[in-house]
């Protein structure tokens, strides 16, 4: 019985230690985008998470369907659209139209400021 249980443990820890994280590049963009969003729009503390739990996955998501695959700008474009519309779609869930407009355009300006 206890050399199941140490298997078990040692397995989950050997998978665990395997398991995809998200990149601090990908983090530090993430909250950067969020808090000149944040500031901007004047939202709280609960808005800004919400914001950048959904801009974290968004570019983790991009990341994952772009990365290492030597795709063609056109097929990067396509990607970018659909991710675009599926962000969207979660800020629609969790702001107004309105405020999600001005998030949409508000990013568009902090992207083309912090272009690679």
């Amino acid at each position: 019985m206890k050399k199941l249980v140490l298997t078990i443990l040692s397995i989950f820890f050997y998978l665990n230690s395997f398991a995809q994280k998200t990149p601090t590049y990908v983090i530090k963009r993430a909250q950067m985008a969020s808090e000149f969003i944040s500031a901007e729009m004047s939202f709280d503390e609960l808005k800004m998470n919400d914001l950048y739990d959904i801009l974290l996955d968004k570019y983790d998501s991009n990341r994952k369907s772009i990365k290492g695959k030597n795709l063609s700008k056109e097929e990067k474009q396509i990607i970018y659209r659909k991710s675009f519309m599926e962000t969207k779609q979660k800020l629609s869930e969790k702001f107004t139209d309105k405020e999600v407009n001005m998030i949409n355009k508000l990013h568009r300006e902090w992207q083309k400021n912090n272009r690679k």
